[in-house]
């Protein structure tokens, strides 16, 4: 069930604040686990036995946590944690790559499905078994609020990847969020439908068609900036649209994105793009390796760590781990080499360079595709069909490049704290997606596949 979907907006949705808002404190965390297993279910019921399995096992460790106080006894509990969370993962997201990549073709894998979120999933269980590993928090001793922790159907399938330190004072008090928390809920769910619906999606529309012409490289260019685009507003409006119905359920989500394409830097870039993520690898990869803290050489085998890692949890495939290795690269020379001895604009220029080169080793269907869309990006060939398809999408590049802007959504924001304005926007905001889904069968969200 998609967040831009028909279903969800008009049933699901509503149902589930409507009823969440009126029952006692000991019933709230059960319904919303039963509604984000019932969500979950509608797109891929034949993996809740499976996350089912997983919660049981990851609430059974954190507790045994809490009561086992030898050293050894408590590693060991990690360990197997761990361990079943990622081997769920390594099997079903790696197996036929690692089998392939050995030359070994196995009947077995060609069944083989990715269930919806593990990678989200996983990545929030882990971090809930070290921070009680580490007893930076207590573990959850109600099987309930811990399932409705892990399930929570906001963010289940593709993030903000949260803490339970972040919702752990919510899970157990009587959530009833005041009209402000609604109201702020309902803008901001709003606004995440609109950054999908009316940008994303055409957008993605916009790629498929600049990526028709063979022989024009400004062309590619334009196809390269519609998905650099695309994947962005499709993952803030998804994140956006997580962030406001956790604000409508009496949960904070934590932000997930602060205007990327505003960096100054490669390594700024990653301080606003998928927040969440980043500061998992932070807190639980990079710092635990010795983060910068060992010298050069160190460091620099941290990042290649981090960086390795964080293109292999994208996708099982030789690309996404070549954008890992893209991004080390980046933030290697910008650390030994660089250090801020480019004029400012020609840093951010760089750093947009190169992350929208990044974004064509992610969006290529293998280092094949890559090697044909990397000849046409610098294949110095025009035939002018760009100028054509750059008239066709001009408003929809103009409205998108300017909401990347910092000054211009500040002043959005900023127009929208009065309640009038707000509400109107939203209304008509909200008229025209649910106009754009009766109309459109392009409706994707790019991170599902993680």
């Amino acid at each position: 069930m998609l967040f831009s979907s028909m279903t969800f907006l008009l049933y699901f949705l509503p149902a589930v604040i409507l009823v969440h808002a009126f029952l006692p404190r000991r019933a709230q965390n059960a319904f919303l686990l039963a509604a984000s297993l019932l969500f979950y279910a509608w797109g891929d019921v034949r993996r809740v036995p499976l996350f089912a399995l997983l919660l049981c096992v990851d609430w059974g460790a954190g507790v045994l946590l809490g009561r086992v106080r030898r050293p050894a006894g408590r590693r060991a509990l990690l360990a197997a944690g761990l361990a079943c969370n990622f081997g769920a993962l390594l099997f079903y997201k790696y197996t036929a790559f690692l089998l392939g990549a050995m030359g070994i073709e196995a009947a077995f894998t060609q069944g083989l499905t990715l269930p919806l979120g593990i990678s989200f999933f996983t990545f929030q269980a882990a971090g809930y078994l070290i921070d009680v590993y580490r007893g930076s928090v207590a573990p959850e001793r109600s099987p309930t609020a811990f399932g409705t922790f892990i399930f929570l159907f906001p963010q289940l399938i593709a993030g903000p990847i949260v803490r339970y330190s972040d919702l752990r004072e919510a899970l157990h008090a009587r959530r009833r969020p005041d009209g402000a928390a609604l109201d702020s809920g309902m803008a901001l769910f709003v606004a995440g439908l609109a950054a999908k619906v009316l940008l994303a999606n055409p957008l993605g529309e916009a790629y498929q068609a600049l990526c028709a012409p063979e022989g024009d490289m400004a062309a590619a260019w334009l196809s390269l900036a519609a998905y650099s685009l695309q994947i962005y507003f499709d993952f803030l409006g998804y994140s956006l649209m997580a962030v406001g119905i956790g604000r409508m359920l009496g949960f904070a989500f934590p932000r997930n994105f602060n205007h990327p394409y505003a960096a100054a830097s490669v390594t700024d870039f990653w301080r606003r793009w998928h927040i969440t993520l980043s500061s998992w690898f932070r807190d639980y990869v990079y710092i635990p390796l010795g983060g910068s803290r060992r010298g050069p050489g160190r460091t620099a085998l941290n990042l290649l760590a981090v960086w390795a890692l964080t293109g292999f949890w994208h996708g099982a495939d030789w690309t996404f781990l070549l954008w890992g290795l893209w991004y080390f690269l980046l933030l290697s020379a910008e650390k030994f080499l660089l250090r801020d001895r480019l004029p400012r604009l020609l840093q951010r220029i760089l750093t947009l360079l190169g992350v929208m080169l990044g974004w064509a080793l992610f969006v290529s269907d293998g280092l094949p595709a890559f090697a044909a869309y990397l000849g046409r990006l610098f294949s110095f060939r025009l035939d002018g069909s760009a100028l054509f398809w750059l008239r066709e999408y001009a408003a929809l590049f103009a409205a998108a490049v300017l909401l990347c802007v910092p000054r211009v959504t500040d002043g959005l924001k900023h127009l929208c704290r009065r309640p009038v304005l707000r509400w109107t926007a939203a209304m008509g905001l909200l008229l025209l997606c649910i106009a754009a889904l009766a109309r459109s069968t392009y409706n994707p969200f790019l991170y599902f596949r993680f």
